[in-house]
């Protein structure tokens, strides 16, 4: 069961294209014991890291995984990789609210521009973020979903710390919180 399990649970973090946890990678295995889940998981950890992949299952807080890329290997094929689930300007929209989060709907599309207004729909139908309504404005909000795709904490707090870190890491040294020029942007 241990090798079949081990493949289950490779094949299921592949076709996720996203972070799973460990009860649901259980789950998927039919294994009951989390801790043997747990064992088959870094097992797996292990041997991507000795046969010297591309790709790499990585740990996340709350016992979650995730097969991605490795972040070395992404420019160099960028020009085969399909197109991402977001646009660059998506990805800035969602930043922004993430970083300034809980924010008015309004303030986001002073800050980005009118057309975040699509971006922000197209958000929430992801699942990525939620709203409140006080009124008739919209207050938003990053979702757990949000956190887990993205491998950052649920504490909002520590999310916008671990935000801010990774757009240092990347180099990002343009503003969030100006209109984009360029008009793929807006798509």
């Amino acid at each position: 069961m241990g090798k079949d399990a081990k493949m289950i649970i490779e094949a299921a973090l592949y076709a996720a294209g996203r972070p799973l946890s460990l009860e649901q990678i259980a789950e998927i295995a039919k294994i009951d014991n989390l801790d043997y889940a747990d064992e088959l998981v870094r097992q797996l950890i292990r041997e991507y890291g000795e046969r010297g992949s591309a790709l790499e299952i990585v740990a996340l807080p709350g016992s979650k995984y995730v097969l991605q890329l490795k972040p070395s290997y992404s420019n160099k094929i960028s020009n085969v990789a399909s197109r991402g689930l977001l646009s660059l300007g998506e990805l800035k929209t969602l930043a922004y609210i993430a970083l300034k989060q809980p924010i008015e709907q309004s303030k986001v599309a002073r800050a980005r521009g009118s057309h975040s207004y699509k971006h922000i729909k197209k958000l929430e139908e992801l699942g990525f973020l939620k709203f409140e309504r006080t009124g008739r404005t919209k207050i938003l909000e990053t979702t757990e979903m949000f956190a887990d795709y993205f491998g950052f904490d649920h504490e909002k707090r520590r999310l916008k710390q671990q935000l801010r870190w990774r757009i240092r890491k990347a180099g990002i040294q343009a503003r969030l919180d100006t209109h984009p020029e360029a008009a793929e942007e807006q798509h």
